[in-house]
């Protein structure tokens, strides 16, 4: 019995090596990443704005509450009447001839993003009291501070009750001169 084998060969197609992988990132992986960032910043931003607007509206009116303290303390330390610009810079005069000595300079406001009103100059008097407009004992508004870039808790409002407690509160509204508002928190 002649049998014969055949034997069958398998010849590569072509002589190329296997491909390899290619590392990286397709256009359309990268596309769908920033489209997802993108709208995470969108997400974030309006509430990034404000946070940071808040807090310079808060940095601002806890620097007056620091300067009408500085101020009372000063006035009583030195036994000499101590006055609270509308600007917030806090100077005592004394002597004669009058020398007039600055304790410390102006509050520093971010306009346009913040704007601060000072109704009148405070005067701090040697016993502590706080004195606005001839009123010993003052109570009223100190100072309106507030910003048009949110539309809501846009307004600190620093009182002064009785001539000696300073309260500073959060309000949507215009701050009022007398008491603070019902909102005011």
């Amino acid at each position: 019995m002649n049998t014969k084998h055949n034997h069958l060969q398998l010849k590569p197609v072509c002589d190329r090596a296997p491909p390899r992988r290619v590392r990286g990132f397709t256009i359309i992986e990268l596309m769908i990443t920033l489209t997802v960032a993108a709208i995470l910043l969108a997400i974030a931003i309006p509430s990034f704005t404000y946070l940071t607007v808040s807090s310079k509206l808060t940095t601002t009116a806890n620097n007056l509450v620091n300067a009408l303290g500085t101020a009372r303390s000063e006035a009583i330390k030195r036994n000499a009447n101590v006055v609270v610009g509308t600007d917030g810079s806090v100077s005592v005069t004394s002597g004669s001839p009058s020398v007039t000595t600055t304790i410390s300079v102006a509050i520093p406001v971010q306009t346009p993003v913040i704007s601060m009103s000072i109704p009148a100059a405070i005067t701090a008097t040697p016993m502590g009291m706080l004195v606005s407009g001839g009123t010993a004992g003052f109570t009223g508004l100190a100072a309106d501070v507030s910003s048009t870039r949110i539309s809501s808790n846009n307004h600190r409002c620093v009182y002064v009750t009785t001539g000696t407690t300073i309260t500073s509160c959060t309000s949507s509204a215009a701050c009022q001169a007398g008491t603070p508002n019902a909102n005011c928190q």
